[in-house]
């Protein structure tokens, strides 16, 4: 799964290995975890009903986490770092997109998001949910630069 990072790898670079372990130690080390697994979600525009969905677990479970009443499972912290890092590619994708007006490869993220086990029907919320919040993002970063 997605932080067995250790296996053979073929479509995850090095880079998103990287950052997938980061968030997965910022979570783990973390003395209040349910925190930054909420800012994490709240960071893509996810809902905790759209991470107890992808993750197979109850709203309310993600909920008691995030609120610190009980502590995330390996199984979640691993199954949301996937979560964030797919988030990651697909934000980095729109990004380099921008710049210079190339085609996003979908095929090559949807193989990245399979690598973290994450079903098509679920790399699509992520990525809209992703698009979603880059455009937020970029109207903010926008609207502040026409106030300069």
């Amino acid at each position: 799964m997605a932080s067995d990072i250790n296996r053979e790898r073929v479509y995850l670079p090095d880079w998103l290995v990287d950052y997938a372990k980061e968030v997965c130690g910022s979570i783990v080390l973390s003395e209040e975890p349910g925190n930054k697994i909420r800012r994490y979600r709240e960071k893509i525009y996810l809902t905790q009903e759209d991470v107890g969905d992808i993750l197979g677990i109850a709203r309310e479970t993600v909920s008691r986490i995030e609120n610190n009443k009980t502590k995330p499972s390996f199984e979640f912290v691993k199954g949301f770092t996937s979560i964030i890092a797919v988030s990651e590619v697909f934000k980095i994708f729109l990004a380099r997109k921008e710049l210079s007006e190339d085609f996003i490869d979908i095929p090559y993220i949807e193989r990245i998001s399979l690598e973290f086990d994450i079903s098509r029907k679920y790399f699509e919320k992520i990525a809209l949910s992703t698009l979603n919040s880059y455009d937020r993002k970029k109207k903010k970063a926008l609207k502040n630069l026409e106030g300069v």
